[in-house]
């Protein structure tokens, strides 16, 4: 499988002066889509919430879709509704709440249709539903873990319309108003339905008919029939004809399916009703007395938009796929299930990744594993522009980090091991045995005085290789795996290892980096590192400051400049490693994530968020601000060999996809190349 989209840059700005970074999405394409929203006056016009505050817009039905903004400044804003002022199309209402620890969340606007957000009320408050009266925009309807709100002027003021601190009104999940009286509202908590006659002076509940403890997740009142109302709950989905006085469970959905998201009303067919659940989605053509389904069960539908000008037309919410239309309604003759669907991802790209490789020879080819996708493996051979899946044999959950090599692809496995890819069975499978032959077979001097020191135990009999590997650097000749056993060496491309003494001892091995030639050798151990320039003839030990708390991993930056990343920050070297000096001046002491280096550039993500990047080869900091800068990056790379019209760090996102990233190719001088990765 093969997919396609458009390609579109942004432009970002660090924090200061710094030049600008153009952000080209690579893709691949698609994500999970947590809300969306229709624009009343131009039904083309479209908006996606994300799980992360971004919010996305469409101005074709969702075929194409462009980043526009984040709903806050906290990208762990789930966005769980989206409203469109009927009388001012530009005018965005936003509801959130947080995934931190702290919680939060809160009411956002935009009044540039999407691009710029700010907070419009209900600051750390939980908003999980939020509703416009129809018959007055002005009144929004907010429904928190701790009770509901109301707001008469456009989400400028908020009033507390629930009882503060009842028991039962609380842990909102769904709101709705009536459409010709807005003092009638309806609210759905993870216990039952409530009501309100009176705008919340005084509130009921409506649960006589409902299978107790329902959690009621969406409430629709029928247009052309106010007393007509559906609900659905994570019992089933309900029908009141008496405006929720009494309630009738409607059959024809399956049990495992009941957990319905969101139901939605025909614009044109008043009795069609659809139904976004866990298990796809439903629709009835009869207001319930019968159903269908018209995907796989395997679909989880978070939201449905249908559109009013084009009787057919479904376009949907889901985890995993991404958005989904038909414009058939759902069904077409000598179609099965999902096959009258196709995916519309062109320019959303929301997939989190886990792992990356590039290849820097030929950074047009990369492999990402995906977390929450369709297919954990994908790789492109031509920069993003098509992706196609790689498998069976390799779980996403299974992948410590991911490699390039010549003509294929390596993952390191969390609980030890090695698998690579073999395009001609198109499977991954399990590599390498080990021996205790030493790679290393000149005489060595004295050994390193500290770190912890392992007895070279010579196993003679190969066996299956289950080393948990830290990292890896590669030659012409050999490959290097850094294990906590110590560093294995591999002369015939993985398919046997020896562990390697450094010296008369063996060390165990955090990170290893290999010059081009195979001459010097850095080892990252446990409270320093290990160096030799003659190819392992010889080693001296080199320290790192004390408090670093021990190196996690070594990067070069020409031939003498080592970067190494600690649990309390970034520490550089100018010395090849004799001493150590700790980044500072703009970039935090705290856990880095990944590093990369484009010549004098430096660019750090951490592991909290953000990135920092350094024009100056780390004497200076700056944050790199924008919506797509602040988020969660879990890896950055650059490719070996620099354009000289432009220098491109690939920074992929633990929520946005991959990006390439081109800085301004004057800053960006050249240095020598440094070691193999």
């Amino acid at each position: 499988m093969r997919r396609k989209f458009t390609i579109f840059a942004l432009v970002l700005f660090a924090a200061g002066c710094l030049p600008a970074q153009t952000w080209k999405p690579m893709g691949p394409p698609g994500g999970d889509v947590l809300s969306l929203a229709a624009d009343p006056s131009d039904p083309k016009r479209l908006y996606l919430g994300t799980a992360d505050g971004h919010i996305f817009g469409s101005t074709d039905t969702g075929e194409t879709w462009k980043l526009l903004g984040r709903a806050g400044t906290s990208s762990d804003g789930v966005i769980t509704a989206i409203l469109v002022d009927p009388r001012n199309p530009k005018i965005l209402f936003a509801s959130a709440w947080s995934r931190e620890n702290n919680g939060g969340g809160g009411v956002f606007s935009s009044d540039d249709a999407g691009i710029t957000w700010k907070k419009s009320g209900l600051d750390e408050h939980a908003v999980r539903a939020l509703a416009l009266a129809p018959s007055n925009p002005d009144i929004l309807i907010a429904g928190a873990l701790d009770g509901i709100y109301r707001s008469r002027d456009a989400a400028r003021t908020w009033q507390r319309i629930s009882p503060e601190n009842h028991e039962e009104i609380r842990n909102l999940d769904s709101i709705a108003i009536d459409p010709r009286n807005p003092e009638i509202i309806y609210a759905g908590t993870y216990h039952l339905p409530w009501k309100t006659a009176d705008g919340g002076r005084t509130w009921k509940p409506i649960h006589d008919g409902m299978i107790d403890d329902s959690d009621v997740m969406s409430i629709v009142v029928d247009r052309t029939n106010p007393r007509r109302v559906y609900a659905s709950a994570c019992s089933g989905i309900y029908r009141s004809d008496d405006a929720g006085a009494l309630w009738r469970k409607i059959q024809g959905i399956p049990y495992a399916a009941r957990r319905t998201q969101v139901i939605r009303q025909d614009p044109h067919r008043p009795q069609t009703i659809y139904a976004a659940t866990t298990e796809g989605l439903w629709r009835t053509n009869d207001a319930g007395a019968s159903w269908q389904r018209l995907t796989p069960a395997d679909w989880v539908i978070n939201a449905l938009v249908l559109d009013p000008a084009k009787r057919d037309r479904l376009v949907m919410g889901t985890e995993r796929l991404g958005v989904m239309v038909s414009d058939s309604a759902g069904k077409q003759a000598g179609k099965k299930d999902g096959q009258q669907f196709r995916a519309a991802n062109d320019g959303f790209f929301h997939r989190q990744i886990l792992a990356l490789a590039l290849d820097r020879e030929r950074p047009e080819r990369v492999l990402a594993v995906l977390a929450n996708a369709p297919e954990p493996v994908l790789a492109t051979d031509d920069a993003g522009r098509t992706w196609k899946p790689l498998g069976p044999g390799l779980k996403a959950e299974a992948v410590r980090r991911v490699y390039a090599v010549p003509g294929g692809w390596l993952a390191a496995l969390d609980r030890g091991g090695l698998m690579r890819y073999d395009p001609g069975k198109s499977a991954w499978q399990r590599i390498g045995s080990v021996s205790g032959e030493p790679a290393f077979s000149s005489e060595s001097n004295a050994p390193p005085k500290k770190g912890r020191r392992i007895p070279a135990r010579i196993v003679r009999g190969p066996r299956p290789l289950s080393h948990v590997i830290l990292d890896m650097a590669f030659t012409r000749d050999a490959w290097y795996a850094a294990t906590d056993d110590g560093l294995l060496v591999s002369r015939d491309q993985g398919a046997t290892w020896v562990i390697t003494p450094v010296g008369p001892v063996v060390l165990p091995a955090r990170s290893v980096r290999v010059s081009p030639d195979a001459k010097s050798f850095w080892i990252v151990t446990l409270r320093g590192m290990v160096f030799s320039g003659d190819a392992g003839a010889t080693w001296s030990w080199r320290d790192l400051p004390l408090e670093a708390g021990g190196a996690l991993r070594l990067d070069a930056a020409g031939e003498s400049t080592l970067l190494a990343t600690a649990a309390k920050g970034l520490y550089i070297s100018r010395d090849s490693g004799s001493t150590w000096k700790q980044a500072a001046n703009g970039l935090p002491q705290a856990p880095i994530q990944d590093l990369a280096v484009v010549g004098d550039i430096f660019l750090v993500s951490m592991q909290a968020q953000g990135l920092y990047i350094s024009y100056d080869r780390g004497a200076s900091w700056m944050r790199i601000e924008g919506t797509l800068a602040e988020g969660r990056f879990a890896v950055v790379t650059a490719p070996r060999f620099r354009d000289e019209a432009a220098s491109t760090i690939y920074a992929a996102s633990s929520t946005e996809g991959l990006y390439a990233v081109e800085l301004p190719a004057k800053l960006a001088t050249s240095s020598s190349p440094p070691p193999t990765p």
